[in-house]
């Protein structure tokens, strides 16, 4: 059976937001990291030096 083309278009428009929205905010994070310098897994690290575990 074949799929009408607008049918097709309109699901593959919704997978590509859906796919969008997912990765929004690990982007946004990764961004933020990027733009701010942070880098929060190394701050674990050198605590844990710190308090001698």
């Amino acid at each position: 059976m074949q799929m009408e083309p607008r049918i097709a278009n309109r699901i593959v428009k919704n997978v590509l937001l859906s796919i969008f929205i997912y990765a929004l905010p690990v982007i946004l994070m990764l961004l933020t990291f990027y733009i701010t310098g942070e880098r929060p897994w190394e701050k674990k690290a050198a605590s844990e030096q710190v308090s001698g575990k």
